[in-house]
C-alpha cells in the first residue's frame, strides 16, 4: 500500500499507470501459474513439486490462449459490427431495436398490475429481436478463462477525470502494454441509458432503475408506453468496449447506433470480468450494493485512487441515509393506498410484513413530528425513543428486498396519477435506512435536525462514524492499493484505511515547474491597512468588505488573464459579488452558482465563456467558491488563470452536528492509542484540503506560471501555513514574508511584467 502525493501536471498519472500495466504484462502468466498451483505442496518430493508446477503452466498457458482466441474473436465481431455502420446511418426496419413494442392493450394491463403485487408476478412473452450469434467460445469456458484474472482497477472522482486517464493510457507506446490492451470504462444507469423515452419519465437514479427493468421485461408497456430491446443488443457492446477503450460519452454515443448499437449499461456490466484496466468512479467502488452490481472485483486486484483527498469523503457518504420527516409520512401514506388495493390478494406472511412497514413508519413520523430541537442518539436509544425497538429490522429488510417491494409502491403511486407531498421514492429511503439499521455497530449514530434554511420538519440522518474501516475489509483482498493526489497532506487522514497492510510507503514530490514561474503570498492587511479578518463573524463588517473591494479592483486591473477568486461560500460570494454588477478592476465578472450543473459549470458554458471574454478582452474574473465544481479537477491553465486569490480559510460549520460527531469519535479514537488524526486535527485538514486544491487549479503544467494570493492574516500562523503543500511551502521561500497589499501589489507587479518579459523571448527563440 502506498500513497503518492504529487502535484498537477508532474505526470502523476502516467506514472501510476505505466509501472502498473508493466507489472500486469510481465506477472499475467506467473500470477496465474500461482492460482493454478495446488496448496500444501510444502511437504511434497522435489519431483512432485515440479510434477505440479508443470502442470500448472500447461493450464496457464491453455487459459491464456483462450483469453486470446475470446478477445480476437470479440474483435472481430466489432469489426464486423463497424463495417456494417461505417456512416452511422442503417435501414428503417432496424430502429425498432429501440422503439417500443406493441402488443394487446388488455393483456399488457393485466400484467402491469400484476407486476405491482408482491406476489409472483406474470411476465409476458418476449417477442423475438434479430441478434448477433453467439461466441464460438462458450460462455461457461470464457468465464472459467477469465476467472480470477488480474485487473487494474483506476478510480477517480468524476467521469471526466476518468476520460482524462483514459487519454494518458492511450499515449503509453503499446510494446509497453499488454498484449491486446482492453480499457474498460464503467459508469451507472443514469450516466450509460440511451433509452430517451425511458430517461425522460425517470425522476432520479432509483426511478430510473426501476424503468428500466419495467421497459427491459416489457411487463409495463400498457401503463407508461415503455419497452427496450436495446439490452438484447448488450452483448455486441461488449465486444466493442473490449476491442476499443472509450470514454462514457463515447460508450454512450455508440449505443445510440440503429446497428451496431445497444446498452452501454448492460455491455459495459459484460465486459467488466474480461477487462485488463477498468475505469470507475470511486464512489461507485466504495458502496457495496453499486460495486456487487456492477460487477467489480477487488480480491487480488490492483487498485488505484486519483484524487484520493475526496476518497475519505465519498465513503462515509456512502455509509450515510437522510430521511425527511416529509419522506417519511409520504412513505405512510402510499404503503396505505397500496395496501387497500392489494393486501387481499398476498399471502399472509407478506400481508403481516407490509402493516409492520406501515407501523414503523408511521412510529417514525410521529417521533420526528415531536421533536423540538436536534438530538443525537445512537441507534439503540433512536429505536427506543421512537417505540420501534420491538420490529424485527432484518426480516423488514429482507422482505423489501425479496419483493421490491419499493419498484412496485412507486408503480402503483404513478400508475394511479397519485401526488404527495414529497414523491413515490420515499420508500427507497426508509428501505435503505433499514439497511443500514439491520448492519450498524456501536460507533453509528442518528442525527435529528433541520436542515439549514429549512422551515419543514425534521430530518434524519444515518451515520456511520468509522465507514473507513468496513471499507479497509473490502481493500485487504486486493493485492497493492495506490492513494494519488496532489493534496494528501495530513497522511494520518488514511490511518484507517491502513491497518493490516503494514506501514505504507509514502512519497510527496515537488513541482515541476522552476520557482520563478510562481509567486505565493500572504496578505495580512488591506489597501486601507486594515487587518484582513474573514472569519464567520467579522468578514461581512463594511471594513472587511471595503479592504476586499479594494483588493480585487487593484489585483484585476493589473493582470492580464484570467483571475480566479475563491470564497469560502455561497453566501459570501453572493454578498461580495453584488458589489461588482459592473465588472471589477475594469474586466468582467462571472460567478459560479450553487444550482449550476457541474456539466453546465465544470466542462461547459461557464468557462467557455470565461475563455472567450480572455480572449476578446484580454481579461475576466471569475468568482468560485472553496470546495465547490470549480475548485476540484479543472484545468484553469496558461491565461485562463495567471492569478488566484482564496478569501479566508473555509473551515466547515463548526456547529454541523455530523462534523462534532465525528471529531468525538476521533478523539475518542485517538484517546484509546489510535495513531489517526485528532478531531481538530480532521476540521482543520477539511478546510487546508480545500485550499491547496484551489491554489492547484492555476498550475497545470511545467511551462505554466501564475501568482497565488491568500487574503487573511491567519495564513501567517505557522500551524496553517505548515499545512500547505509541500510545493506550495517551496515557492513561498524563506524571504516571502508576510505583508500588507501595497507591498505585495509590488511585488506582483514585477512579476507578472517578468513572466510576460520570458514569453516574448521564448517566443522571439521559436520563431528564429
Amino acid at each position: 500500500m502506498g500513497i503518492l502525493e504529487s502535484p498537477t501536471g508532474t505526470g502523476k498519472t502516467l506514472s501510476l499507470l505505466c509501472p502498473a500495466l508493466s507489472f500486469a504484462r510481465r506477472h499475467e502468466k506467473s500470477l496465474l501459474v500461482q492460482q493454478l498451483m495446488p496448496s500444501g505442496l510444502e511437504d511434497c518430493e522435489a519431483w512432485a513439486q515440479e510434477h505440479h508446477r508443470l502442470a500448472a503452466q500447461r493450464s496457464a498457458d491453455l487459459t491464456l490462449q483462450r483469453r486470446r482466441q475470446s478477445r480476437q474473436q470479440r474483435r472481430d465481431r466489432a469489426r464486423r459490427a463497424v463495417a456494417m455502420a461505417p456512416d452511422g446511418k442503417q435501414r428503417d426496419k432496424m430502429r425498432r431495436l429501440a422503439a417500443p413494442l406493441h402488443a394487446q392493450p388488455q393483456l399488457l394491463d393485466a400484467a402491469f398490475d400484476s407486476e405491482l403485487s408482491l406476489e409472483a408476478p406474470l411476465l409476458l412473452p418476449q417477442p423475438e429481436l434479430p441478434t448477433t450469434r453467439p461466441l464460438a467460445t462458450s460462455d461457461s469456458s470464457r468465464q472459467e478463462a477469465y476467472k480470477n484474472k488480474l485487473q487494474i482497477i483506476f478510480c477517480s472522482r468524476t467521469h471526466s477525470q476518468l476520460a482524462q486517464v483514459l487519454r494518458e493510457i492511450k499515449r503509453i507506446p503499446e510494446h509497453a502494454v499488454p498484449e491486446d490492451l482492453s480499457v474498460v470504462t464503467l459508469g451507472s444507469r443514469a450516466s450509460l441509458c440511451v433509452n430517451d423515452r425511458v430517461r425522460s419519465c425517470a425522476k432520479g437514479s432509483a426511478h430510473l432503475n426501476d424503468l428500466c427493468r419495467i421497459a427491459t421485461e416489457n411487463a409495463g408497456a400498457g401503463k407508461h408506453g415503455l419497452s427496450c430491446g436495446l439490452k438484447k443488443q448488450a452483448e455486441v457492446l461488449t465486444d466493442a468496449f473490449l476491442s476499443d477503450a472509450m470514454d462514457i460519452e463515447a460508450m454512450a454515443d455508440r449505443g445510440r447506433w440503429p446497428v451496431g448499437g445497444g446498452c452501454p449499461y448492460y455491455g459495459s456490466r459484460g465486459a467488466v470480468s474480461e477487462a485488463d484496466v477498468v475505469l470507475v468512479p470511486y464512489a461507485s467502488l466504495v458502496n457495496s450494493e453499486m460495486r456487487s452490481k456492477l460487477g467489480i472485483r477487488v480480491e487480488g486486484n490492483v487498485l488505484i485512487f486519483d484524487e484520493a483527498h475526496n476518497l475519505l469523503e465519498a465513503i462515509n457518504e456512502a455509509n450515510s441515509v437522510s430521511l425527511t420527516s416529509a419522506q417519511v409520512k409520504s412513505s405512510v401514506d402510499d404503503l396505505a393506498r397500496y395496501a387497500k388495493s392489494y393486501e387481499s390478494r398476498l399471502s399472509p406472511l407478506n400481508a403481516l410484513r407490509l402493516r409492520q412497514l406501515r407501523l414503523f413508519c408511521a412510529k417514525m413520523h410521529h417521533y420526528l413530528g415531536g421533536l423540538e430541537s436536534p438530538c443525537v442518539q445512537t441507534v439503540g436509544a433512536f429505536l427506543v425513543s421512537a417505540g420501534a425497538d420491538n420490529f424485527d429490522l432484518p426480516e423488514l429488510a429482507q422482505f423489501l428486498e425479496k419483493t421490491e417491494l419499493p419498484r412496485k409502491v412507486r408503480g402503483y403511486t404513478e400508475s394511479q396519477a397519485i401526488t404527495t407531498g414529497s414523491n413515490a421514492s420515499s420508500i427507497y429511503a426508509v428501505a435503505e435506512l433499514l439497511v443500514a439499521l439491520q448492519t450498524s455497530t456501536a460507533e453509528d449514530r442518528l442525527l435529528c435536525q433541520k436542515p439549514e434554511g429549512n422551515s419543514g420538519g425534521m430530518t434524519l440522518k444515518y451515520l456511520s462514524l468509522d465507514a473507513e474501516v468496513r471499507f479497509r475489509e473490502v481493500l485487504l483482498g486486493a493485492r497493492s492499493v495506490l492513494f494519488a493526489g496532489g493534496t494528501l497532506t495530513p497522511h494520518a487522514e488514511f490511518t484507517p484505511l491502513l491497518q493490516g497492510r503494514g506501514l505504507p510507503r509514502i512519497f510527496s514530490g515537488i513541482h515541476v515547474v522552476p520557482s520563478e514561474q510562481l509567486l505565493v503570498r500572504f496578505v495580512t492587511h488591506g489597501p486601507g491597512g486594515q487587518q484582513l479578518d474573514f472569519r464567520r463573524d467579522r468578514r461581512g463588517s463594511n471594513d472587511m468588505l471595503r479592504e476586499l473591494r479594494g483588493v480585487l479592483n487593484t489585483a484585476a486591473a493589473s493582470t492580464r488573464g484570467g483571475v480566479v477568486v475563491f470564497f469560502p461560500s455561497f453566501d459570501y460570494l453572493g454578498q461580495v459579488a453584488s458589489s461588482f454588477t459592473r465588472g471589477c478592476g475594469g474586466r468582467r465578472v462571472f460567478q459560479e452558482t450553487r444550482e449550476g450543473s457541474a456539466r453546465e459549470e465544470a466542462g461547459g458554458s461557464l468557462l467557455q465563456r470565461v475563455t472567450e471574454t480572455i480572449q476578446k478582452e484580454g481579461g475576466a474574473v471569475l468568482f468560485a467558491v472553496s470546495g465547490g465544481k470549480l475548485s476540484e479537477g479543472i484545468n484553469f491553465q496558461d491565461d485562463l488563470c495567471r492569478l488566484v486569490l482564496v478569501v479566508g480559510l473555509p473551515y466547515p460549520n463548526a456547529s454541523d452536528l455530523a462534523l462534532t460527531e465525528k471529531m468525538r469519535f476521533l478523539d475518542a479514537a485517538r484517546a484509546r492509542g489510535s495513531q489517526g488524526l485528532s478531531g481538530r486535527e480532521f476540521y482543520s485538514a477539511k478546510c487546508m484540503k480545500a485550499v491547496n486544491q484551489c491554489i492547484g487549479r492555476s498550475i497545470r503544467h511545467a511551462r505554466d506560471w501564475a501568482a497565488m494570493l491568500l487574503l487573511d492574516h491567519r495564513y501567517a500562523q505557522k500551524d496553517i501555513a505548515g499545512q500547505l503543500s509541500r510545493w506550495i511551502r517551496r515557492a513561498l521561500g524563506e524571504s516571502a514574508a508576510p505583508g500588507p497589499f501595497p507591498e505585495v501589489q509590488d511585488q506582483l507587479g514585477k512579476f507578472f511584467a517578468a513572466r510576460r518579459e520570458a514569453e516574448a523571448s521564448s517566443s522571439e527563440a521559436l520563431s528564429q
